[in-house]
């Protein structure tokens, strides 16, 4: 027994090298022009790839007595190592007779499915290891960055080439979902480029973890309680035995919109007959580049762009899109199963139809979380809406008239707290303005969302916290619901983690860069914070010190510095419960 554990060590150990191998190889396949014999070594690869794949899984193959306990998973990525290894065969053997690789693309599909496998399993098995959640979640979005340089450095991603800091600073930006560019994405990428990026937003938005674990759980099975819980409490679903489910939903509801919003944009644009396939890449780009609140977009002057400037249709598919993305999962799925109970108890009680439920005989109510997301997004998105007419009515909305000032203004608010795309010409805007985008940036969008900023739930439990000092009341109470101290003390602690961020990193920028100016700069280093996008002109102007100051402040502001934080000390120190208590003594505030 002890030798057959042994023996599966080593053959784990040898997929998870080959996997790593494997990845490299289709990195070296579409981002490199291969002569014949690199070619030739690549398919080889990926056909001995696939047979040791075969090997590994069948050999894992459950007997009779655990066949009904396996899970399905199991099977299907068996298959699929079996797929791969005759497509790879038959791949090989056509290019060796006739030198035609057109089944690479298949059998490099196959191969990248249980590549990803491999490596998804083995991160989320880093959760009931040793290190800690946190930061397995920040190793994810490093690892998603690093891939992605390597992949926008291959000759075939850009069309005249990138340095090594521009690579970074894209992938970081990508990864990030900030939309801070310092090439033009339409023009200096090639579709490989254009490809990379949209995978880098769509797995950085949902975050690495999300889709790893859904691989890891669908082939593997639910593992360990602690790895359930930390996923449980990563999504927000409400129980462990709905883990599973709830990431499932999340993830059909991210693709369903984002597929509609396509469909959307598609129409919205007029396309051409001969222009079909440009355009049906553009809206996929933008409905996955708008709901990841990412703000890339292939034209050179984003939607200020001539052509879309005055589509105001698009803007509002666009916004839709926005926002969606920007409410959070938990939002959404909370707001989902109150429509869904809604939808019984009126049914109930009208029609007296119980399903034999009896909870949908009580009224359903919102989570205070969803009703607080709901409020502030609502309240800022009309407040941003009207201060953004009123300062720019004679500036850069002087162009549009009638309800195109109301639907830019409307765009201007929704853009700049999470978004980055742009519909002005942001470096015209008055100063004014550019101060109220400070602040929206800065608060940013909903926990749990795809946007940054420090959230809005912790914008308004902060003022709350400053109406309980005022009030002197001993605890905040929204409706028939208590906010927790602890709450507040991690909204102080967020919120003060950001301004010495964002203060460090101005200061760094202007240090290096002062010549660009210190309010543009300042307006540079709150969108790379707040993970928004939007510049004043200047991104690509910085130079190499500073593009790393805000890859930085990027990743901070996606990752969270108290989440960094915490991960990074918990793992050094484990704290150990005192049952002793100390007597307290006031300490002058102010």
């Amino acid at each position: 027994m002890k030798f057959q554990k042994q023996t599966n060590k080593i053959n784990d150990s040898v997929v998870f090298v080959l996997s790593v191998i494997s990845l490299i190889a289709l990195i070296l396949d579409f981002g490199f022009k291969q002569n014949y014999w690199m070619h030739l070594i690549t398919d080889f690869y990926y056909m001995f790839f696939g047979a040791v794949s075969c090997i590994f899984f069948i050999n894992e193959f459950p007997n009779r007595e655990e066949y009904g306990r396996s899970p399905r998973g199991h099977y299907l990525v068996t298959t699929i190592s079996f797929l791969a290894l005759a497509m790879a065969t038959a791949n090989t053997g056509v290019f060796v007779i006739s030198r035609i690789s057109d089944l690479n693309t298949i059998t490099a599909c196959l191969v990248f499915v249980l590549t990803i496998f491999d490596l998804s399993v083995r991160l989320y098995r880093l959760n009931h290891q040793t290190m800690h959640p946190a930061l397995v979640f920040a190793l994810s979005f490093v690892v998603l960055i690093c891939v992605g340089t390597l992949v926008l450095m291959t000759p075939r991603a850009t069309v005249n080439g990138i340095s090594f800091i521009d690579a970074l600073f894209t992938s970081t930006s990508a990864v990030c979902v900030t939309g801070l560019a310092v090439l033009d994405t339409g023009k200096d990428f090639t579709l490989l480029g254009q490809i990379t990026i949209l995978t880098l937003i769509q797995l950085g938005a949902l975050g690495m973890l999300s889709f790893t674990s859904l691989f890891a759980l669908f082939f593997k099975g639910y593992g360990s309680f602690e790895s359930q819980l930390n996923l449980k409490n990563m999504i927000n679903a409400e129980t462990l035995n709905s883990t599973f489910k709830t990431l499932f939903q999340i993830l059909v509801f991210v693709f369903t919109v984002e597929g509609l919003g396509a469909v959307l944009i598609f129409i919205s644009i007029d396309p051409e007959a001969e222009m079909f396939g440009e355009h049906v890449f553009f809206s996929v780009f933008h409905s996955i580049s708008a709901f990841c609140n990412a703000g890339f977009s292939t034209l050179s002057n984003s939607l200020y762009q001539e052509g879309v400037r005055h589509n105001y249709t698009l803007h509002m598919i666009v916004c839709a899109l926005i926002i969606l993305g920007g409410l959070g999962n938990g939002v959404v799925i909370n707001i989902y199963y109150y429509l869904k109970k809604w939808f019984l108890y009126w049914q109930y009680r009208l029609f007296g139809i119980s399903w034999k439920q009896e909870k949908q005989k009580i009224k359903p109510k919102l989570g205070l979380n969803t009703k607080l997301v709901l409020y502030a997004t609502s309240t800022l998105l009309v407040v941003g809406t009207i201060f953004f007419y009123l300062l720019e009515d004679n500036n850069t909305l002087s162009e549009h008239s009638g309800l195109g000032k109301l639907a830019t203004s409307f765009f201007g608010s929704v853009t700049t707290r999470t978004a980055g795309f742009n519909t002005v010409d942001t470096g015209s805007m008055s100063i004014p303005t550019i101060f109220i985008f400070l602040f929206f940036m800065w608060i940013g969008a909903s926990p749990g969302s795809t946007g940054g900023g420090i959230k809005t739930t912790t914008f308004v439990v902060a003022l709350f916290s400053i109406t309980q000092q005022i009030f002197g009341y001993q605890k905040i109470r929204v409706g028939y619901r208590n906010i927790p101290q602890k709450a507040l003390q991690k909204a102080s602690a967020i919120i003060t983690l950001s301004i010495l961020v964002i203060g460090l990193s101005i200061f760094l920028v202007i240090y290096l860069d002062q010549q660009l100016g210190v309010l543009p700069i300042i307006f540079e280093c709150v969108s790379a914070f707040s993970t928004v996008g939007l510049s004043m002109g200047i991104t690509s102007q910085f130079g190499d010190l500073s593009k790393l100051v805000l890859i930085l402040t990027m990743f901070i502001g996606r990752v969270g510095l108290l989440t960094l934080l915490t991960g990074l000390i918990r793992q050094l120190y484990t704290y150990q419960y005192s049952p002793i208590e100390y007597p307290e003594e006031e300490i002058l505030i102010n």
